[in-house]
């Protein structure tokens, strides 16, 4: 065995150990729980400020389109938060999913964030096209 695959085989038994601690698990479910909140309360207050924008004063518009603009970049964040704990999710589901259910849960999975996709990528290109 070479220096560079037992380096690896460490990397991995290191990446299972962690995977399988029940707190790093829960953090990172909490986090991406957090996460899809945050994205959709930030779709809801973007698509409500736009409601309001009509007649106001120039400045008044101004402050709240920069308010928006700021909503919008923590949703871009919230959307990155939720796809990196989206992966961990999946990386330990495999690790401790037999074949068989991994045959048999493969074709919901791909439907299920198609749909997703959808949803966060349409929810975000509406709030998008929101910002004044």
């Amino acid at each position: 065995m070479n220096e560079d695959s037992g380096k690896s085989s460490r990397q991995t038994l290191g990446r299972a150990a962690m995977l399988s601690n029940p707190y790093v698990r829960i953090t990172n479910n909490f986090l991406h729980d957090m996460a899809t909140g945050t994205w959709a309360a930030c779709v809801l207050v973007i698509w409500v400020l736009a409601t309001r924008l009509t007649g106001l004063p120039a400045e008044a518009a101004d402050a709240i389109a920069e308010a928006m603009a700021l909503v919008f970049w923590l949703l871009v964040v919230a959307l990155v938060v939720l796809a990196a704990t989206g992966g961990i999710r999946l990386a330990y589901w495999r690790a401790e999913s037999t074949p068989a259910e991994l045959a048999a849960k493969r074709r919901a999975l791909v439907v299920k964030h198609v749909a997703f996709l959808v949803v966060y990528g349409g929810g975000t290109l509406w709030a998008w096209l929101l910002l004044p």
